[in-house]
């Protein structure tokens, strides 16, 4: 990086504008002292109406090279340059009305030009000394001509003073002005790394929380408010107030009960999340909070792949037995039997039948089919399908109402799959809602269609009395039913189409009219992990 001349700099002007109030306050000082005839007595002695007129100029001066070093009108090196020179002459003027060099003040012209030094580059800086050493010398001839005597000694001493201090101060303030393009740089990079810590929080889809030791909220990422489900108004709130669960957690984590600390669901409808804490500095704690459904579809295409691999192994070996088993039912059946043994027979071929349809469910678990999403609008494919379900399952015309609140909204999912969880979700609903209860305001099947900031979804709600608590934690499970004659895989099947296609289903519970309804997530901005 090259490095910036002091009029580009900031911090330049600034200390332009610091030796522009040293200038005021040295002006008033000598005028104040020779008008009130202070100590010392030396200034203006030799010549009082010369220096009654320079320090009263100077006065002016010094507050005009303030107003032009607050104004930054010109270059830095211009202004700086003409401000130290007059300063030179002025000097030089009021040492001549004072006496001379006998008296001492010609130490006030190193002052300036130590800050030449330290203002203006290079050759510039000794320039003003070589002004104030030939000014210096003109005064001692000025006064051997009057008749007083030539201190050569202590011109050349005083000269070469000047060389010296403005050759030490402009390698001093060479080094400063690296320090402090150093300094500036490594602020700057310390804040283009806040920066980019900030953007890759904010998009990593972990959820990032940190609290302090008050268990107040001070910082959330995007990812975390979708994940608990709440906004950027929780910064600056305690956290009990929104997640009382995940409070209970960090009070058991700080007071060292680790084993109590696990998945929580922050709302109803949402996922399971999983946080993991970590101690910061001054009592503060950082959490992560991890969405546990990507290691549920793990665990759950672990569960598929085992399935299947049991299923292609055993499949053989079941069916040929249960087709003998079968075609022997089906032999008696056309032979005179009792009509006991007629209703023997008539379970055998029923239980054969239910038997193939698990082995044909359970084969469906182990095939991978490939997806073959296309982007479409939900709305008008819902008014068909529910057509071709009332149709296929004879329903009347009332039993199943559809709202729909955003008639314009498009989805991207494999059409067939999606087809396949609605119809085992409407099939459920159609099974176990009440047709004596049924009326407009509560049908026997409602299809609600919404929109809910990012998240597009599709409820299935039916009047009967919902899933049981007994059967809840088991919903999703494989082989758990609690319908007679269900076999258990319809609502594990439809969940695993849902989440490869990047969808969520749900089981939500409610306290209304409805004992409970499922819920069909899309277009999450975790992709729906939500």
């Amino acid at each position: 990086m090259r490095p910036q001349s002091p009029g580009s700099d900031i911090s330049a002007w600034r200390e332009l504008t610091a030796f522009s109030a040293y200038r005021i306050f040295l002006s008033v000082a000598l005028f104040v002292v020779f008008y009130l005839k202070l100590p010392p007595e030396f200034l203006g002695e030799q010549s009082p109406h010369l220096y009654k007129i320079i320090s009263t100029l100077y006065l002016f001066v010094a507050a005009l090279f303030m107003v032009l070093a607050l104004q930054r009108r010109t270059t830095f090196v211009t202004q700086a340059t003409i401000q130290l020179l007059v300063d030179v002459v002025i000097l030089t003027l009021l040492l001549h009305a004072s006496g001379g060099l006998g008296t001492g003040f010609g130490g006030l012209l190193i002052v300036v030009v130590v800050a030449g030094g330290a203002l203006i580059p290079g050759r510039l800086s000794l320039f003003v000394a070589a002004v104030a050493t030939v000014l210096l010398l003109a005064e001692a001839l000025l006064t051997a001509l009057n008749g007083g005597t030539i201190e050569y000694s202590q011109v050349g001493m005083l000269g070469a003073t000047f060389f010296i201090t403005a050759l030490l101060a402009q390698i001093l303030g060479s080094r400063i002005r690296k320090t402090e393009r150093l300094v500036e740089q490594h602020a700057e990079d310390a804040n283009r790394l806040s920066l980019l810590n900030q953007h890759i929080i904010e998009r990593l889809h972990v959820g990032v929380m940190i609290v302090d030791k008050d268990n107040i909220v001070y910082s959330t990422n995007k990812s975390a408010q979708v994940l608990l489900g709440v906004t950027e108004a929780i910064n600056g709130e305690h956290i009990s107030e929104q997640l009382p669960e995940l409070f209970g957690q960090l009070g058991n984590w700080r007071q060292g009960r680790v084993g109590v600390v696990g998945e929580f669901q922050p709302q109803p409808g949402f996922a399971e999340i999983l946080p993991q804490m970590i101690a910061l500095e001054e009592g503060d704690t950082l959490i992560f909070l991890t969405d546990t459904t990507e290691l549920t579809q793990q665990a759950q295409q672990m569960k598929l792949a085992s399935l299947g691999h049991m299923a292609a192994s055993i499949a053989h070996e079941v069916r040929n037995p249960l087709g003998a088993i079968n075609h022997a039912a089906e032999l008696l059946a056309e032979a005179e039997v009792a009509e006991k043994d007629q209703k023997l027979l008539t379970i055998i071929q029923r239980q054969s039948l239910r038997v193939n349809g698990i082995i044909d469910a359970v084969l469906q678990l182990g095939r991978r089919k490939i997806l073959n999403k296309s982007t479409f609008v939900l709305a008008p494919w819902l008014e068909q399908f529910i057509e071709e379900f009332k149709h296929n399952e004879r329903i009347t015309e009332g039993a199943i109402q559809l709202k729909l609140a955003s008639v314009l909204t498009q989805v991207r999912v494999d059409q067939e799959q999606l087809r396949q969880i609605m119809v085992n979700l409407c099939s459920n609903a159609w099974h176990y809602s009440d047709r004596t209860s049924a009326d407009e305001t509560r049908p026997q099947i409602l299809i609600r269609m919404r929109k809910i900031n990012n998240e597009i979804l599709i409820e299935v709600i039916d009047n009967g009395p919902g899933v049981s608590e007994t059967a809840l934690p088991q919903l999703f499970e494989p082989f758990q039913s609690e319908r007679t004659g269900g076999i258990g895989l319809g609502l594990f099947l439809a969940r695993e189409m849902a989440l490869a296609n990047g969808i969520r289903l749900d089981y939500i519970t409610t306290e209304g009219n409805y004992g409970g309804y499922f819920r069909v997530t899309f277009n999450s901005e975790l992709k729906g992990k939500m």
